[in-house]
C-alpha cells in the first residue's frame, strides 16, 4: 500500500460499514502553509472516529493538546491548553448543500480530505482573551517586566490631564 502525500485524505470507498479510528498529531507543519493563519505553532493530539454508512459519514472528532499563543497581558508567548470535541456529517448526495456542520459531496466520490475541518475547529479552541495563567504558587503568571512598564505608563497617562476637563469637575450638580 503506497503513503499518502495528505495524511487527512480519507479513502472511505474501501472501508467497511461501521466505525473507524484515525490519529493525528496536529502540530507546526500542519500551519506551514497556512498563510494567514493565528496559529503557527501547537501540539494537538487528535482523534477522529469514522463511522461509515451507504450514504452518510459521522465524523466525531476530539482534541487535545497545546497551542503557542501571545499574552494579551505581557505580549509573551505561552503555551495554553485546549481540549474540544466536534461532530461532522459529510452526507453522499447529488443535491449540493452546506450548513455548519453538515456537508454534502457527491454520490461518485471516494475520499474526503478532512484538514480545513480540523483547521477550523482547531481555531475555535482558541478563547477570546489569552492571558498567562497564574503559577503554582498564586502569582501571575505573565512577564512581570512589561507588567511594570504598563503600569508606569498608565500612571504617565492619568497625570496628563486636559484643563478643560479639570475645570468641569468643579461644577456641582444640583
Amino acid at each position: 500500500m503506497k503513503k499518502l502525500s495528505n495524511p487527512y485524505l480519507i479513502q472511505f470507498a474501501g472501508l467497511k460499514t461501521g466505525e473507524h479510528k484515525f490519529f493525528y498529531v496536529i502540530d507546526d507543519a500542519f500551519f506551514k502553509d497556512r498563510k494567514y493563519s493565528e496559529i503557527q505553532q501547537a501540539h494537538i493530539n487528535t482523534e477522529v472516529n469514522l463511522i461509515n454508512e451507504p450514504h452518510l459519514l459521522v465524523f466525531d472528532i476530539k482534541m487535545e493538546g497545546t497551542i503557542n499563543v501571545l499574552c494579551d497581558r505581557c505580549g509573551d508567548p505561552f503555551d495554553f491548553p485546549v481540549w474540544g470535541e466536534q461532530k461532522l456529517i459529510v452526507s453522499l448526495t447529488n443535491d449540493k448543500f452546506e450548513e455548519d456542520d453538515i456537508v454534502s459531496m457527491p454520490f461518485e466520490s471516494s475520499e474526503i480530505d478532512i484538514s480545513q475541518h480540523l483547521y477550523e475547529y482547531v481555531t475555535l479552541l482558541l478563547p477570546q482573551r489569552r492571558i498567562h495563567p497564574d503559577t503554582k504558587d498564586g502569582k501571575n503568571g505573565c512577564n512581570q517586566d512589561a507588567l511594570k512598564r504598563l503600569e508606569n505608563f498608565s500612571k504617565e497617562t492619568e497625570k496628563k490631564t486636559d484643563p478643560r476637563w479639570d475645570a468641569l469637575k468643579n461644577i456641582k450638580q444640583n
